[in-house]
């Protein structure tokens, strides 16, 4: 069974207040700051306003496409350096195998 929100505010004994924008959503005035706090502990995040944490969210997002376009040219990099040598003297993959077979 589920505790509806005012049970479970009762059952953590802690005030719970959430973010409410007033006016314009874009703008940060009238923004309330979220202070939930469970047993006292609080993230690293919970001092930032909604706007602060979709900001957040937007730059982790934009860092992980970046790191995501370099590791496939990465990929593709490899890709084409063993086509190359695949093509003109696959002798070096056959004599590294033999390598690794004999350790």
């Amino acid at each position: 069974m589920q505790a509806s929100p005012s049970e479970a505010i009762e059952l953590i004994g802690q005030p719970l207040s959430w973010e409410l924008p007033w006016g314009d959503l874009g703008a940060t005035e009238g923004m309330t700051k979220v202070t939930e706090s469970a047993g006292g502990v609080g993230g690293p995040y919970s001092q930032l306003t909604h706007s602060e944490l979709a900001s957040l969210v937007m730059k982790q997002q934009d860092q992980l496409s970046e790191k995501d376009s370099k590791i496939k040219e990465l990929e593709e990099y490899i890709d084409n350096l063993l086509v190359r040598i695949i093509e003109e003297q696959p002798s070096i993959l056959q004599s590294m195998s033999m390598t690794k077979k004999a350790t």
